[in-house]
């Protein structure tokens, strides 16, 4: 159901800064997702990523992004504090509804006329695990808002997985999925004979190193938005939303860089597996921004606390620094290379 507008609401929202814009459009997840991508491509499979490769992971990470904030901004309070991307989506919940739709659309049109059946395939696995994680997260949201709105005393079960970690670990499994089967194809039509095992090990290597990489930049992120999150009831790592015993809450709190840097560290770690110079150099970099960026958020706390009558929607350019962390040095790598 959609939101129904309040009167602050219908009032044209002018005041997004220009950097912010990526974020509240969702694309700044679909640039990480697509450069990675192309960097894959080029790095175990010799060759570029197709343009019905790219778009089909432009628009389907689009579309979960998009589909997520919705779902975030029909719960949202506007009392409380709130992040500008929620009440961006609030406020135009009609018209991405519509466009979600039309973009749904033209991805299954892709999807189904320029991608290989072997990768078709291989998505529809992830597409599953996707929908169960977001099940997982709003719908159990809506579950335990009903059986325990104003009864905040009651004790609620704790989170297993952070959500954190299981959008980081999806999202390097999609972004490494046609990279998966390319080399599947080869094997299986022995076009490509001299596949070796190394080049197994090195994808397995390259999609984990991803996978700590996107989720110490969710744990970042999460981190950021704490404050936010506690005041809308989000449930995250930092916010200690489903966290009664406060368990997590202690494990990150005003140590929030344990977390990160042990991510990093595990990150390098990685890197002693055989994997390409290049690639090893990329995530190498990546590694160091966030390291650099963990260490130098804890030394300021760009959120005000804010009373009943401040303006209550929140931006954080921090958010922006730590996806261009991530998509810089493919990038610059990618370049390079070309």
């Amino acid at each position: 159901m959609l939101p129904r507008r309040s009167r602050r609401d219908d009032k044209r929202f002018g005041d997004v800064p220009w950097v912010a814009w990526p974020s509240v459009l969702s694309l700044d997840a679909v640039i990480v997702a697509v450069v990675w991508q192309q960097w894959l491509m080029r790095t175990f499979c010799q060759r570029g990523s197709t343009w019905g490769e790219s778009a089909a992971l432009a628009a389907t990470v689009w579309l979960i992004y998009v589909a997520d904030r919705l779902l975030d901004a029909a719960s949202l309070n506007l009392s409380r504090p709130h992040s500008l991307r929620h009440r961006f989506y609030r406020r135009h919940a009609r018209f991405f509804l519509a466009l979600w739709i039309v973009v749904l659309v033209v991805d299954t049109i892709i999807v189904v006329r320029f991608l290989p059946p072997q990768l078709i395939r291989e998505g529809l696995v992830v597409a599953v695990a996707v929908l169960v994680y977001g099940a997982s997260v709003h719908f159990r949201r809506a579950v335990m808002t009903s059986q325990w709105d104003g009864a905040a005393d009651l004790a609620r079960p704790s989170l297993t997985i952070p959500k954190e970690v299981r959008v980081g670990v999806l999202f390097a499994a999609g972004v490494s999925l046609s990279a998966w089967s390319e080399l599947m194809t080869r094997r299986n039509s022995g076009i490509d004979a001299g596949l070796e095992d190394g080049d197994w090990v090195g994808l397995v290597s390259a999609t984990l190193a991803m996978a700590i990489l996107f989720t110490s930049n969710c744990l970042l992120v999460a981190f950021f938005e704490r404050r936010l999150d506690r005041a809308q009831s989000f449930a995250s790592v930092a916010s200690g939303v489903d966290d009664p015993h406060g368990r997590l809450a202690r494990a990150v709190g005003s140590r929030f860089r344990t977390p990160v840097l042990a991510a990093s560290v595990i990150a390098f770690a990685v890197l002693l597996i055989p994997l390409p110079t290049p690639f090893r150099i990329v995530v190498l970099c990546c590694a160091f921004g966030l390291i650099v960026l963990a260490k130098r958020s804890l030394r300021s706390e760009s959120i005000p606390e804010m009373d009943s009558d401040a303006v209550r929607s929140t931006f954080d350019v921090r958010g922006v620094w730590v996806d261009v962390v991530l998509w810089l040095p493919p990038v610059v790598m990618i370049g390079w290379f070309s």
